[in-house]
């Protein structure tokens, strides 16, 4: 099939859109678009527009903790943290606007696979 915007090793991305149950959420549970990259899945927030920087962070391969620091020294960041329930949504989850800054910043080797979020 010809597509004229299309490289021919670009891989398509599979967005899905789910939900999952937390008590730490008022609304019970999270809306969430998902997809994958580098095996690991990337969220952000259908209603809230929170995305969840966790799964980048593991994307990109770096550590858990370091999350931890960056977000520790940035209380700015106004980050929510999901602990308990579903291992998928347990983590840091960022607003839009912060996550695309930090990104811009961070996650140069994976910008291609981030556009669905970030454009």
């Amino acid at each position: 099939m010809y597509r004229p915007f299309q490289s021919e090793n670009e891989h398509s991305i599979y967005i899905k859109r789910d939900h999952y149950s937390t008590s730490l959420d008022p609304r019970g549970y999270i809306p969430v678009y998902e997809y994958m990259i580098n095996g690991t899945p990337i969220m952000w927030d259908r209603e809230t527009g929170y995305v969840h920087f966790t799964g980048i962070w593991k994307a990109l391969g770096n550590s858990k903790s370091d999350i931890v620091k960056m977000v520790d020294s940035n209380p700015e960041l106004g980050t929510k943290k999901i602990r308990g329930g579903f291992l998928r949504i347990q983590g840091t989850w960022i607003p839009y606007d912060y996550a695309h800054l930090l990104c811009k910043r961070t996650a140069w080797n994976i910008r291609k696979e981030l556009v669905p979020i970030f454009g």
